[in-house]
C-alpha cells in the first residue's frame, strides 16, 4: 500500500537526499548560470565566500536539526513542522493516513527535513475528498501522533518501513480501541501479511493502488482481511499535492514519483522481493503530478519561486528510454530550476549520459555506490558496480565538474571487516579529493525478507532475538563479527554520534570547499546543495545524541513510544501491540511466526537437518 516509502531501496532506511532542511527564500529573479572561465580562475574567490559561510558549522550554536548553512536562507511561514488542524463537523466521514516513524536515535522529535513519506500522499489521493474529510500525518514532519488527542476518525491507513512496523502496532492499539478500523501497509505487510492481520483490521500487500478497493469495500460493509496489489502494477489516478500544504507538510522540493521498482536483484535490498521489476508511470500522468504540486505550493514558499523536483523512484535509470523521456521533459519546462534523482552506479561511467542529463538540468544524482570494497559488492551480487570501464573516482569528478553533485549512502560489514579496517574506509574517502562525504551511512541491516536474510537465518549467522526495531541500520544484526564486539560498538557510536573523531572536521570543511569551487558553478543553490550533502553525516549526528545504547540486536535501546500505554492496558495486549516483534529466539532460530515464511527449499534443508542441529556449521 505505498508508492514507495523510502527511495532506492538500498538499506530501506537510508536514502534520503541532500536539499535543505526547511523552509529557505532566495531571490527568484534569473536563470541560473554558469561562468565560461575556468574555475582556477574563481574558485579562490569561491572559497572565500564560502569559508564565511560555512565556518560557523562547528561553533557552539546549536543547530538542532536543521540543515547546514540554514543561516544563509531566510525561512518561510511554513518552514517548521505544524500539526494539521483538527477539521471541525463536515458531515463526512474522517479518514486519517499516518506515515509512521521511529527515529534511529530512540528519540521523540520531529524533523523538517527534505525527504518525506508519499506513500500517504498518494493513499489520500486514491480517496474521494468529496465524500471524506482525509488528514495526512507525517510522524516524522509533525512528530509522534499523540495518541491521547480527543479526535476520531471511521478508518485510519497506516504504513511504513521495516523498523516503523512496531510502531504500526502501537498506532493501531489506540485507533482500534477508539472504534476506528485500521488498515495497515507497507513492508512488512507486503512481505509477511498473514501474520500483519493480527494487529490490524485491514492489510495491504504491494502497492497503495488497493486503498480504492479498501474504501469502496468500506463503504459496502465487505472488508476482507487481505487485499493485494502488485507495486509494479500502476493503476489511473492523479497526485493531489494540495493535501500535503493543507497538513502543513511543506518540504522545500518538489517530490515526484515517475517509476516503480528496480530489475537488478541486489540480495540486501527488499525491492526485489517486494515489488520483483520495473515499472513507469504514464509520462502525462507526471507531468500533471508535477504541474499540481507546483500549483498547490504555499505561494510565498521557496519551491514555489525556485522549483527543485526530486524523483524518489528506486531506480530512475532503469529505463533508459524513459528516463531520456523524463529529461527532455525537464529541460523543457521553464519552470523547473533543477532536479534529483536515484540511479545506479553504473550510469555514472556513461559520459555522454552524464553530459546530457547536465544539460537537461540535473542537479543532483544520488548514486547506489554502497561500498568500494568490491568483495562486499560481491557478495550483495551488485552486479552494477562491478563492471567498470572507467574508475568511479574518475566518473564522479567528471559528473561533478558539470554541475551534477552527487550523493551515495556507504555500507559497512562487521561480519568481514575489522573496526579498524571500517574506520580506515572513512578516513581514505575523507582524505581521497574527488570523492564526497557519504549522504548516508549504515551498517549492513538484514532486512526481513531479502534474500541475504534467508541465508544468514539458514546458517544460523543472525544474532539472537533479533527484533525488527534492529533493522535501522545502525545496529550489529549478526552473531559471527570479523572483530571483538566492544570495538564494533565503539567504532559504530563514533560513526554516527561522533564523526569527527574518526575523520576531522577541518578537513572534511576544506574537501567541501573544494568541491564547490571544482563545480565551475556560481550559482548559491549548487553551492548549498554540496555543502549539504557533504556535511550531512556530521549533521546528523546533532540530531540522535547517544543515550546508553548498545548498537547490538536484542537489548538495544527502545523508543519512549514501546513505554507509553494506558494503565488499564491487559498483559494479552501489552503483548500484542507493544513488545518489540523478534525476528529469531535466544537461539538465533526463526521465531515461530517466520517459520511458515522461510522458502520452501530452505525449509526442507532445515527439516532434514538432525534433531537439535542448528542449520549452519559450527
Amino acid at each position: 500500500m505505498r508508492a514507495r516509502l523510502m527511495p532506492g531501496g538500498a538499506f530501506d532506511r537510508q536514502l534520503g537526499l541532500w536539499l535543505p532542511v526547511a523552509e529557505r527564500r532566495w531571490a527568484a529573479a534569473g536563470e541560473l548560470f554558469r561562468l565560461p572561465t575556468s574555475t582556477e580562475k574563481h574558485g579562490a574567490l569561491q572559497i572565500r565566500v564560502l569559508s564565511f559561510c560555512i565556518q560557523r558549522l562547528y561553533s557552539r550554536i546549536a543547530i538542532g536539526s536543521r540543515g547546514v548553512l540554514q543561516f544563509m536562507i531566510v525561512e518561510t511561514a511554513l518552514a517548521r513542522p505544524r500539526t494539521p488542524a483538527l477539521r471541525g463537523p463536515s458531515g463526512r466521514r474522517r479518514v486519517l493516513i499516518v506515515c509512521a516513524h521511529l527515529r534511529p536515535g530512540r528519540i521523540k522529535r520531529r524533523s523538517s527535513y527534505v525527504m518525506q513519506s508519499i506513500a500517504g500522499l498518494h493513499v489520500a489521493s486514491l480517496i474521494d475528498a468529496g465524500r471524506y474529510d482525509v488528514t495526512l500525518y507525517h510522524e516524522d514532519w509533525h512528530g509522534p501522533y499523540d495518541t491521547t488527542r480527543p479526535e476520531t476518525y471511521d478508518i485510519v491507513f497506516l504504513s511504513g518501513l521495516q523498523p516503523d512496523f512496531d510502531r504500526m502496532r502501537q498506532l493501531s492499539f489506540f485507533f482500534r480501541r477508539g472504534g476506528s478500523i485500521v488498515v495497515a501497509g507497507g513492508s512488512v505487510c507486503t512481505l509477511f501479511p498473514e501474520f500483519a492481520t493480527q494487529f490490524f483490521d485491514v492489510v495491504c500487500a504491494g502497492g497503495v493502488d488497493s486503498a480504492r478497493d479498501v474504501m469502496e469495500d468500506f463503504e459496502s460493509g465487505t472488508l476482507k482481511p487481505i487485499y493485494r496489489s502488485p507495486i509494479k502494477m500502476i493503476s489511473s489516478y492523479d497526485v493531489d499535492y494540495s493535501i500535503l500544504t493543507r497538513n502543513g507538510i511543506s518540504p522545500s522540493v518538489h517530490l515526484v514519483e515517475s517509476s516503480r521498482g528496480c530489475s537488478f536483484k541486489c540480495k540486501f535490498c527488499v525491492i526485489p522481493s517486494e515489488v520483483g521489476d520495473h515499472s513507469t508511470y504514464d509520462l502525462a500522468a507526471v507531468k500533471r503530478a508535477i504541474d499540481n504540486s507546483l500549483a498547490t505550493s504555499p505561494r510565498f514558499s521557496f519551491r514555489r519561486w525556485f522549483p527543485l523536483i526530486i524523483f524518489l523512484d528506486n531506480n530512475f535509470s532503469d529505463d533508459r528510454s524513459y528516463m531520456l523521456k523524463v529529461c527532455e521533459m525537464m529541460r523543457a519546462d521553464r519552470r523547473i530550476r533543477g532536479w534529483a534523482a536515484l540511479v545506479t552506479q553504473n550510469v555514472l561511467g556513461d559520459r555522454k549520459l552524464i553530459d546530457h542529463l547536465a544539460a537537461s538540468k540535473c542537479m543532483t544524482l544520488f548514486a547506489g555506490i554502497e561500498s568500494f570494497d568490491e568483495n562486499l559488492l560481491r557478495a550483495y551480487n551488485k552486479k552494477q558496480n562491478l563492471g567498470r570501464k572507467r574508475n568511479v573516482l574518475d566518473d564522479i569528478a567528471y559528473a561533478e565538474r558539470l554541475g551534477i553533485g552527487i550523493g551515495y549512502g556507504y555500507l559497512f560489514d562487521p561480519r568481514q571487516q575489522s573496526a579498524q579496517a571500517m574506520a580506515e574506509q572513512v578516513r581514505f574517502i575523507a582524505r581521497e579529493p574527488r570523492l564526497p562525504m557519504p549522504v548516508y551511512l549504515s551498517v549492513v541491516a538484514p532486512l526481513a525478507g531479502t534474500e541475504s536474510f534467508w541465508e544468514e537465518l539458514e546458517a544460523g549467522n543472525l544474532a539472537a532475538n533479533l527484533r525488527l526495531r534492529d533493522l535501522d541500520g545502525e545496529s550489529l544484526c549478526h552473531a559471527n563479527l570479523a572483530d571483538d564486539p566492544v570495538r564494533i560498538v565503539q567504532f559504530i557510536e563514533n560513526l554516527f554520534r561522533r564523526p569527527w573523531v574518526i575523520a576531522g572536521r577541518w578537513g572534511i570543511l576544506f574537501k567541501t570547499l573544494r568541491r564547490i569551487a571544482r563545480s565551475g558553478s556560481w550559482d548559491p543553490i549548487r553551492w548549498y546543495v554540496i555543502a549539504a550533502a557533504n556535511l550531512h553525516c556530521f549533521v546528523w549526528s546533532k540530531t540522535s545524541p547517544a543515550m546508553g545504547r548498545t548498537y547490538r540486536a536484542g537489548d538495544n535501546a527502545l523508543d519512549p513510544q514501546y513505554f507509553e500505554r494506558p494503565a488499564d492496558i491487559s498483559p494479552e495486549d501489552v503483548q500484542r501491540y507493544f513488545e518489540p516483534i523478534a525476528l529469531t529466539d535466544k537461539h538465533g532460530q526463526p521465531s515461530e511466526w517466520l517459520e511458515r515464511y522461510i522458502p520452501a527449499p530452505k525449509r526442507k534443508a532445515r527439516s532434514l537437518a538432525p534433531m537439535g542441529a542448528s542449520s549452519s556449521s559450527s
